[in-house]
Formats: C-alpha cells, structure tokens, sequence
C-alpha cells in the first residue's frame, strides 16, 4: 500500500515552458505534465542532473487560464529525474522538481 506524501494538489496541465540550469545559463523548451504550488513535474529534450537549481518560466495563456503574456516565473531544485523511454517512443526526460519560489506575472504588469 502506497501513502500518498503530497500536501499540495497537484494539477495535470500540459503547458508549454522553458527551464534555465541556475549554475550555466543552458535552457531548454518543454512541457509540464502536473505542477503544483510546491512542486512540478516536466518534460525537456535536455538532461538536468538532480540537485541543480533551475528558472522556469511557465505559460499560463495556452491553458485559456490567462490573457496572452500571462506565465509564471519561478526558481526552484531538481529532485528526481526520469530517463528517456528504452524504446524511443519518448524523445524527452522526466524531471521532478520542487519549487522554492514563485510569482504570478500578468501581461497588464508587463505593459507598465
């Protein structure tokens, strides 16, 4: 039997992101598969080896859950990180990554 040892609800959401490694600057384009306010779950063509800190920027207007330009801007760390499908039918890695700090910004905070 499995004890669930999340606090946070977690939400399955595809939305398209970019994740920066802190240390070296490299970034790379992916998607989430579930994101939580404590905690994300991505995929990335890259490799990120666990325990770097990372940048990710998140899109929130492809999910009609903001206006265009809407995304969340967030630091975080590396927890677990899932290697490519043996058989190929997955080009990217599963990275766990837990989230430190976050903000919301919306495109009317860009515009001023």
């Amino acid at each position: 039997m499995t004890t669930e040892r999340r606090h946070y609800r977690r939400y399955d959401l595809s939305l398209p992101l970019t994740v920066r490694r802190a240390d070296t600057g490299q970034a790379a384009e992916g998607h989430t598969r579930d994101i939580s306010s404590r905690g994300i779950y991505f995929l990335i063509p890259a490799d990120l080896p666990s325990g770097c800190r990372i940048d990710l920027t998140v899109s929130l207007a492809r999910a009609g859950v903001g206006e265009a330009g809407s995304f969340v801007a967030a630091r975080g760390r590396v927890v677990r990180v899932e290697p490519r499908s043996r058989n190929g039918d997955e080009p990217n890695i599963g990275v766990a990554a837990v989230i430190e700090s976050y903000d919301i910004i919306r495109s009317a905070q860009i515009a001023t």
